[in-house]
């Protein structure tokens, strides 16, 4: 049933009476006040079912056109355009004029007083700022590097996410909004500036925050979007080493500070620190130095920062040696926890002892045979450590087939009997896929490893196998031959696919993906974009498998932390961060896009107004002439133009605004398999038609 919150953080923000919210903040009382700004006071706002809102009240101006009008306008306008999981929610707004008696030359006057209120969601961690502590105590690393991705994501949003960049302006800790699993979310638009293509700008204003204020603003008045940039990386330096990080790294040497801020952080983990932490404490700083040199043209774009944090999704070579550096301690590859469904306890030399179990065998997974702490599921293999660093000749780099969003992927060679490593170029390819960002409880990565395990169908990659050791999980699956679909259609000197391969291509894609909805317990795919597409040797697309959720909770939703790239996320995802079915069915209808047209989602190469592929190709959508404006040059008109208006109208159905307007996983099979079979019967009859010129 939809909450009183959820009927009001509708897409639209909703105009609300200053009656209204002086009622759901006790007529504005000092004891509802959770926070200050430079326009303005914020109150919490207890709505008649408890839930709670942010209502931000500017300071009262009797003067029409005073700056706050313009820093309400300001935060209006660019927080309706910035709809993402990482920027503050706007539910709604208020603008009235009272009349007043106001002193005026030593008497009274009626005059009209205007009151101007943002309404956004309420974010029960408060602020950033309240949050910042050095090395030694307060947040752990993994909440502080996901804060610090999270930021970046959302000024990755509001510099690239439409065609006219919106400069914050005013990014500080006060102003980065911690939600109750420590989500970080950008708020405080009223600085904030939208832009044309035009690179850099001058003002006469006074904006931002001393010390968050880049040298050629302070001097020259100067704006562009590494304004945006050196104050990212002043809040980097904060969150890694405190409120003093920065004062501190201008104190001394760049590599000193970083070693100093390592060696504080060593010490927090009391024990050897691993080397992926290592690397990502030390390119976190790294990163937040070059944000803040004096040069702006010498600090990176966000752009380049995500490339950066992204490769933390994979695992070096190196990285993967060092966790072998001690095979012999137990290995916790198929044992629960003691905080999980079993406890155990242990004898001196790590072996187990006794072990006892905390919840009813009933609990288990249906096919899965539990032994004292152990899950053996029915359909895999639980590889060694060891043999799979065999298999991959020690995860060598020229054995490395690829790396993305959960990890790296390893080409190795097992035996297809026996299951062991085997020679390059014997027995069965495999691709072994390291999973380093996973954080899950063992029974709950078990449990993941057991919905990938019972799944079989032509078009999703096969799993074959799994290892747990310590804190990195590896998984077995099949190898496919031509790779992902994403090198097939951008990888510069690829062989340009053919209309009939788009085709199959799509429709194997539409049905591992139909499979998965049709399931019982609904599946999520949530990662559908070209690089989880892959190809085996005959150009059957099958399913990456190492991004699949769990199933479907009653409401039919997952709420989760997207990780979709957001060119290929649903409206409803960015706004929420909630994954559905109809999220698949919208990133589905972006591959159609890219199939049809031979572009990325999102290609800052192309011409100004065509960054955004889905953006761009809407217009041409609905034409009937125009669509073929679309069609990727390099099929030289080879195709059918019933197929590409099929598959254009699908593709808007797919990229519906509206979740519920977008056709089921089944609807996109049928048409797919129409447009298959019409290529089909157009070629059988073009044959027929060259037998019969030849004998007649």
């Amino acid at each position: 049933m939809d909450t009183k919150l959820q009927q009001l953080t509708s897409v639209m923000p909703k105009e609300f009476t200053l009656q209204w919210l002086s009622q759901i903040t006790d007529h504005f009382s000092n004891k509802r006040i959770i926070g200050h700004g430079g326009c303005g006071i914020v109150y919490r706002g207890v709505l008649d079912n408890g839930e709670e809102i942010a209502v931000k009240k500017l300071y009262r101006s009797q003067q029409p056109g005073h700056d706050n009008d313009k820093q309400f306008q300001n935060e209006c306008t660019n927080l309706m355009r910035a709809q993402h999981k990482n920027i503050v929610r706007l539910v709604g707004y208020c603008y009235e004029i009272r009349h007043e008696l106001v002193e005026h030359n030593g008497g009274h006057i009626l005059a009209g007083v205007e009151e101007k209120i943002l309404c956004f969601e309420y974010m029960q961690g408060g602020s950033l700022e309240n949050h910042l502590s050095d090395e030694s105590h307060g947040l752990d690393w993994r909440s502080r590097y996901n804060i610090i991705r999270g930021i970046c994501e959302g000024l990755y949003y509001l510099h690239n996410g439409s065609n006219h960049p919106i400069y914050h302006l005013d990014l500080k800790p006060a102003n980065i909004l911690l939600n109750k699993e420590m989500m970080p979310k950008i708020g405080d638009f009223g600085l904030s500036r939208l832009f044309d293509s035009t690179q850099t700008y001058i003002t006469s204003e006074v904006i931002g925050t001393r010390g968050y204020m880049p040298p050629e603003y302070i001097e020259r008045h100067k704006i562009t979007k590494k304004f945006d940039i050196f104050s990212l990386g002043i809040i980097i330096i904060q969150i890694v080493a405190g409120p003093k990080g920065y004062t501190k790294s201008d104190e001394m040497p760049s590599q000193q500070f970083i070693e100093l801020v390592h060696e504080n952080w060593c010490k927090r983990f009391q024990a050897t620190i691993s080397a992926h932490t290592s690397q990502e404490i030390k390119t976190c700083i790294e990163i937040a130095l070059r944000c803040v040199e004096g040069d702006r043209v010498k600090r990176p774009t966000i752009s380049e920062i995500l490339e950066e944090l992204n490769k933390f999704d994979s695992i070096t070579v190196n990285e993967l040696n060092k966790v072998t550096t001690d095979l012999k301690r137990k290995q916790s590859i198929n044992q629960y926890g003691s905080s999980g469904m079993f406890s155990k306890s242990a004898g001196k030399d790590g072996s187990m002892l006794s072990c006892s179990s905390r919840a009813s065998l009933a609990s288990k997974p249906s096919g899965v045979k539990i032994e004292c702490g152990t899950l053996q599921l029915p359909n895999v293999k639980i590889f060694k450590f060891e043999d799979l660093r065999l298999a991959t000749k020690n995860f060598r780099p020229d054995s490395v087939l690829g790396e993305g969003g959960f990890g790296s992927i390893s080409k190795g060679w097992i035996d297809e009997n026996t299951m062991s490593p085997c020679m390059s170029g014997t027995g069965m390819t495999v691709a072994v896929k390291t999973n380093i960002h996973e954080h899950d409880l063992p029974e709950e990565w078990l449990a993941k490893v057991h919905y990938l395990s019972q799944f079989a169908h032509p078009n999703l990659v096969k799993l074959i196998g799994y290892c747990k050791i310590d804190d990195y999980p590896l998984l077995v699956c099949e190898y496919m031959l031509r790779g992902s679909l994403e090198n097939h259609l951008f990888q510069r000197g690829a062989s340009p696919l053919s209309w009939d391969q788009r085709m199959k291509i799509a429709l194997g894609a539409a049905k591992g993906l139909a499979f998965l909805h049709s399931q019982e317990e609904k599946i999520i795919y949530r990662d559908m974009m070209t690089r989880n597409i892959l190809l085996d040797t005959t150009y059957n697309a099958k399913l990456s498998s190492f991004g699949l959720n769990g199933p479907v909770g009653e409401r039919g939703d997952m709420s989760t932390t997207a990780t979709l790239t957001y060119v290929y996320a649903a409206p409803e995802d960015q706004l929420t961060g909630e994954l559905t079915a109809q999220s698949d069915i919208y990133g589905f209808g972006v591959v159609l896009l890219e199939v049809l047209t031979g572009r990325h989602a999102f290609d800052s190469d192309q011409p100004q107004g065509e960054h955004n592929l889905v953006e761009w190709a809407r217009s041409y959508l609905t034409h009937r002439h125009k669509i073929f404006r679309l069609v990727d040059n390099r099929l030289d008109g080879q195709y059918s133009t019933r197929g590409v208006r099929k598959v254009a109208a699908f593709a808007l159905q797919c990229l519906a605004l509206d979740a519920e307007m977008r056709p089921s996983m089944d609807a996109v099979v049928s048409v797919l398999e129409g447009i298959q079979d019409s290529a089909d019967q157009d070629r059988k009859l073009g044959k027929q038609k060259h037998l019969k010129s030849r004998y007649t």
